[in-house]
């Protein structure tokens, strides 16, 4: 059960990072104009910010893919590094609801229907599924034993 769990929660977070890069991509504009209108970002910092993050997050859905599939034993490190983008995340987020008195949004899809507090939350579940796969993991190859991928 625990390994059919932590292959769920990987699943899970191989789609969000892959959902939320893409839709970021593709209103690349739009995100970046929000970016800009954050308290915590310069001009040029919000620039790089629209362009880095959402390869990032593409980049981490394939790691976390890649990991599971073929190279277990980098699976502590994909899921260790999706739990502190999204604890850092969640950090600007609860910061702009705390301190912004100007909240804008550049959120795409399901995401954009959440209010602020409802996102907060949103993360600290994926956040809190991510450190559970992760302190469940024992050895590479234990992880996904059983697990049948058809």
């Amino acid at each position: 059960m625990k390994n059919f769990l932590s292959f769920l929660i990987i699943l899970l977070l191989i789609a969000l990072f892959l959902y939320t890069g893409l839709s970021k991509l593709s209103e690349y504009q739009s995100f970046k104009l929000v970016l800009s209108k954050s308290p915590l970002f310069s001009k040029s910092t919000s620039s790089a910010i629209a362009v880095v993050l959402p390869i990032g997050e593409i980049l981490l859905a394939g790691f976390l893919l890649v990991s599971a599939l073929f190279v277990a034993k980098w699976l502590p490190t994909a899921l260790a590094t999706s739990g502190i983008i999204l604890i850092g995340f969640t950090g600007y987020l609860i910061y702009m609801v705390s301190f912004a008195q100007h909240l804008p949004c550049s959120c795409g899809g399901v995401i954009s229907k959440m209010t602020w507090k409802q996102h907060i939350f949103f993360n600290l579940f994926f956040i809190s599924i991510s450190w559970f796969a992760y302190s469940f993991y024992k050895r590479p190859r234990q992880l996904l034993r059983g697990v049948q991928l058809t």
